[in-house]
């Protein structure tokens, strides 16, 4: 196959359009407990729900070849092809939820399961205003549903209403803690400037555990992104690892693996983690982390291609309507490039979302496009709650600088280091040639 063949392909799975139920290829054996065609009760599909999810997928699937009209089967089936989008990021599966939850809605509009269902992925498409709607219609009829908070919770903190967020995630705790829950609240905690106590949450968190392995995975992600934010370089790697033993091949902790490694000049190691990671799920910012390293590391072909990729996502993006994307304004706003587009985004961006990330992307975005005094203003926002994330400092200051609020830029400059001594290699070099820069000029004023 040559070079421009693997290219296309990778493309089309960055775009999630060439992944499909194949057959039954790679799937487990059947358990020969169950009779895809007999799951006809509570148990059965309990039992079925805790199958790998290929093989869940593979006997809802027969079972309803055998009964096409299970509401029931329908709806299980579509809460597994989310959970494999969550764990391929490929949207296709998205799709073949809403279809299968469309049809029990069109069959029984009242059903509470497949209104339930809707509200996870409407939150999948980014329609927070409209989860929230109908996740406080639902929490009216059934006020213990703890998933159901925890989705009003996160559309709340995805429209900036964290302090709403707080009290649902809260009440949720309260009728029982669990993985889900305490990540929720560990995550509240970090938005709103508690490191500590958004640690101590996600140990319990991870404490709680997961049948799943995929969800451990992906705790313990989490777990070592916000380590890895507090500066506990080595707490992280333990955490990326632990992810990578509960879930081979998991790709955020490949990535969070790649990133720490690059932080202490492991270009090798971190290609490799950064590969392991796209090769798993082709996100753009996993190519425009790998154009970094190729172009660090002198393979300029390979950071050429790497970047023909995100700009390829954002083509495909544009062509199916879709206006939003925070991560290629971050990627476009820190290689320089197609900068009036970066701006488009983030503002299409804010559209949906007002979190501090968003208001920090549009900061960014702002800044490159020579809009300072609006830029400063945004960046005020993403740092209403002081949340430590070096990042969002790192950008602070450098707006301020350009601002010419020079004090403020040493301020917001120095935290994002102390947050984080490790910092992303691609921001660290100009976040301390920039505090040398200020401190020159304050010298020389002084003389």
């Amino acid at each position: 196959m040559g070079g421009g063949q693997i290219l296309t392909l990778r493309m089309k799975t960055m775009f999630g359009l060439a992944l499909c139920l194949a057959g039954g290829a790679g799937l487990h054996g059947q358990d020969p407990t169950i009779r895809p065609s007999r799951i006809d009760n509570r148990s059965a599909l309990d039992q079925v729900s805790r199958m790998q999810t290929d093989k869940r997928i593979e006997t809802l699937q027969k079972s309803l070849k055998a009964t096409p009209n299970n509401a029931q089967l329908q709806l299980a089936l579509g809460s597994a092809f989310l959970q494999k989008m969550r764990e391929t990021t490929d949207f296709v599966y998205l799709r073949r939820a809403a279809a299968l939850d469309d049809s029990v809605l069109r069959a029984d509009p009242e059903s509470y399961e497949a209104r339930r269902l809707s509200i996870e992925i409407d939150m999948h498409k980014h329609d927070f205003p409209q989860a929230a709607e109908n996740a406080q219609l639902l929490l009216k009829a059934n006020p213990a549903d703890t998933g159901m908070l925890g989705l009003l919770g996160d559309a709340l903190m995805e429209m900036g209403k964290c302090d709403e967020a707080g009290q649902i995630y809260n009440r949720m705790a309260s009728l029982g803690g669990n993985l889900f829950s305490y990540n929720r609240l560990a995550f509240h905690q970090f938005v709103t400037g508690d490191m500590a106590g958004a640690l101590a949450w996600m140990a319990q968190a991870v404490a709680a555990g997961s049948p799943s392995p995929e969800n451990q995975a992906w705790v313990l992600t989490e777990m070592g992104d916000l380590l890895s934010k507090a500066g506990r370089v080595t707490d992280a790697e333990h955490a990326y690892g632990g992810a990578l033993q509960a879930f081979s091949g998991y790709h955020r902790a490949h990535a969070g693996m790649g990133s720490l490694q690059a932080s202490r000049e492991d270009w090798s190691g971190a290609t490799r983690s950064l590969e392991e990671a796209q090769a798993a799920v082709p996100f753009p910012q996993y190519a425009a982390m790998l154009e970094a390293l190729y172009t660090k590391t002198g393979k300029l072909e390979a950071a050429a291609r790497e970047r023909v990729l995100v700009d390829a996502v954002d083509k495909l993006m544009a062509s199916n309507g879709e206006t939003a994307n925070r991560a290629l304004v971050i990627i476009y706003t820190d290689t320089g490039r197609n900068l009036p587009r970066a701006l488009e985004l983030a503002q299409a961006e804010f559209a949906v979302r007002n979190d501090v990330y968003t208001w920090d992307a549009l900061s960014w975005a702002l800044l490159k496009n020579k809009r300072v005094g609006e830029a400063r203003e945004a960046s005020a926002k993403a740092l209403v709650y002081h949340t430590p994330d070096p990042l969002l400092y790192y950008h602070a200051g450098m707006i301020a600088s350009a601002a010419g609020a020079k004090d403020d830029a040493r301020l917001y400059l120095n935290k994002a280091i102390t947050l984080n001594p490790a910092l992303d290699f691609r921001y660290a070099p100009i976040l301390k040639a920039e505090l040398q820069r200020l401190s020159d000029t304050a010298d020389g004023n002084a003389h």
